[in-house]
């Protein structure tokens, strides 16, 4: 809790009265006191006490206090939490037959509810509505009223099911991308194409609402991301903040939109080659909680913590400067012992291999060795995610380079386990375990300058194939083979071949 809320919670309870002993706020005062939650100490510290004979009830009737004291403290913190007090407060008039009253904060409601496109809104004030017709036994509402509001509650209720149905193509496409990789199979990428270019309505029409419009471009852009059409998703993206910024009244209390439209984009102008306009990107995501004026949250730090840190690690990996991605490592390593209970696994694990790559990138094989035994020794068992596919992978070079044959052997065999088992063996993982196979026999350094040759030239030709392309998002693996070959380091290589594809751009 911010200071501001924990002096919010004392009013509230000197305002709606507590126990003569004050016993909820000296257990709160004593726990906002500890930087962990200790129960023993705090048994200890209250030895004696009555309310320590039964303290889950004591606990949960002080969960329970602060719930009510943070409800109130947030009660105009955003506007679905106006709108429900709104509602709320013109039930209350409505029971106390003050009618005229009621009818006037539902008109208020009302006006909010259609300024910020909140149709669940509408749809509970259209209730009391008709509570308030019915009382009235419809004095001043002939047929034609009747018809208009059926006519709007109709077009309410299609808005619902296009955002529901939206909603629904989005995390079926979000879950392939999430579960098998950056390019979904075939036979879904077909038909997650095909789904998100169907007209919404007969005819075509436009989507009814901002939300929908926003959840359409963002399917589109996730489509084309997918695909590789990296053109075709900046133009989406583009066409979302231009919607974001022409309709702020109906996403601010969404701040995330704006979050994830921007890092989208700054990490697409970056796979484009276009590092100046993803760095001045990365300054304006930045600088978004000031200007669209969001409340400092948890949730909204780590967002900021996991977004921008990703992001920048990813500008700096592929630019080829790994010092400075290295340097970034203790900014996740504290970022994540913060947030251990609230980062989700898909995040973390990226997170903990950019580390581990941004390390084996900067000459510290050792330090990238611990970062990769932290994300595999929490991987899950069916955590297949594009991040774990390459720390696998990524796991057993950095063994290759340390030389531990022994440790690399069994490596070996976890990850052509880890491959069968998710039926991701592809060619870009065959070359690259023929490759270690042809390290761990016992041959002269001639045969293995062979081997890495022709791991090179296996691997050259899959750059531009679909079906191939994420693991080249993770690691430059032609990078690594011409450092091996020529003597020089790994950044050196990735900065040359950043600098041709932004020539390119």
């Amino acid at each position: 809790m911010s200071p501001a809320e924990k002096r919010g919670f004392k009013l509230h309870l000197s305002r709606n009265g507590q126990a003569p002993d004050r016993t909820q706020e000296l257990l709160f005062d004593a726990i906002a006191r500890m930087d962990r939650y200790d129960e023993t100490a705090l048994l200890s510290r209250f030895e004696g006490a009555s309310f320590t004979r039964h303290f889950a009830i004591t606990k949960r009737r002080l969960y329970q206090s602060i719930l009510n004291g943070l409800e109130a403290f947030h009660a105009e913190s955003s506007v679905d939490a106006r709108l429900n007090r709104l509602v709320h407060q013109a039930e209350i008039l409505h029971q106390r037959a003050l009618y005229d009253d009621a009818a006037k904060i539902l008109r208020s409601a009302k006006r909010v509810a259609e300024r910020h496109q909140r149709i669940p809104a509408l749809m509970s004030i259209r209730e009391w509505e008709r509570r308030d017709a019915e009382r009235r036994n419809y004095d001043g509402i002939d047929a034609r009223a009747l018809q208009r509001m059926t006519d709007e509650d109709s077009d309410r209720r299609r808005a619902v099911e296009e955002i529901d149905s939206l909603w629904l193509l989005k995390s079926n496409l979000l879950i392939s991308l999430y579960h098998e990789g950056t390019v979904p199979p075939s036979e879904s990428e077909r038909n997650t194409v095909e789904s998100s270019n169907q007209p919404l309505a007969p005819g075509g029409d436009e989507p009814r609402t901002a939300k929908a419009r926003y959840l359409l471009h963002h399917i589109r852009s996730a489509s084309a991301f997918a695909r590789g059409r990296l053109l075709e998703c900046v133009e989406h993206l583009h066409k979302n903040l231009d919607l974001l910024e022409h309709e702020r009244a109906c996403f601010q209390d969404e701040p995330s939109l704006i979050l994830g439209v921007v890092s989208n984009l700054a990490y697409t102008n970056m796979r484009l080659g276009r590092y100046e306009s993803a760095f001045a990107l990365l300054r304006r995501f930045r600088s978004l909680p000031a200007q669209w004026g969001m409340p400092e949250t948890d949730d909204l730090d780590l967002k900021l913590f996991s977004t921008t840190t990703s992001l920048e690690l990813s500008m700096h990996l592929r630019m080829g400067d790994f010092d400075k991605a290295a340097e970034l490592t203790s900014v996740v390593k504290r970022g994540l012992a913060q947030h251990v209970d609230r980062i989700g696994p898909v995040r973390r694990a990226s997170l903990q291999y950019q580390a581990a790559y941004a390390q084996f990138g900067a000459g510290s094989p050792e330090n990238a060795l611990r970062w990769m035994n932290d994300l595999l020794n929490g991987v899950r068992a069916d955590d297949h995610s594009d991040a774990v596919h390459a720390g696998r992978l990524l796991h057993l070079l950095i063994l290759l380079d340390l030389g531990r044959t022994g440790l690399l052997t069994y490596a070996m065999r976890n990850t052509e386990r880890f491959l069968r088992l998710h039926k991701r063996k592809n060619r870009f993982e065959k070359a690259l375990l023929q490759l270690v196979r042809c390290t761990l026999s016992p041959r002269n350094k001639e045969a293995r300058i062979d081997a890495i040759i022709r791991f090179r030239s296996a691997v050259l030709p899959l750059i531009d194939e679909p079906a191939e392309r994420g693991m080249f998002e993770h690691f430059d693996p032609i990078a690594w083979a011409e450092s091996k070959l020529s003597g020089k380091s790994l950044s050196h290589h990735v900065r040359e071949r950043a600098r041709q594809m932004e020539q390119a751009a």
